[in-house]
């Protein structure tokens, strides 16, 4: 039977490893940094940042996979791309909120 998300195959892995590399580099330079937030916005920042690598890591895992139900192929492809967005919004969402303390003190 034919593959049909192969032509989406490689673009999603691509911005997938792309972005996961931007947020690991963030969180490193998060952990090592000593800012003066609070320990709410500091968790909340780790916890959002964790919770899109993790789905940036299902991503790769759904989307590298080759057993996959064929007939389902459009409904499998468009929960993957959910579990993208999802993750780059969390993991944006927390980028955001450390910019946004950063700017204010």
């Amino acid at each position: 039977m034919e593959d049909k998300i192969q032509s989406y195959r490689q673009p999603l892995v691509t911005a997938t490893g792309i972005i996961l590399g931007f947020i690991l580099n963030f969180a490193s330079s998060f952990v090592k940094a000593d800012s003066g937030i609070s320990d709410f916005l500091s968790y909340t920042i780790a916890i959002s940042i964790l919770f899109g690598i993790i789905a940036l890591i299902v991503v790769l895992q759904r989307i590298l996979r080759m057993n996959y139900s064929r007939d389902q192929a459009e409904k499998y492809y468009q929960k993957t791309l959910n579990y993208f967005i999802f993750g780059v919004s969390i993991s944006f969402f927390g980028v955001m909120i450390d910019m946004f303390s950063h700017f204010m003190s």
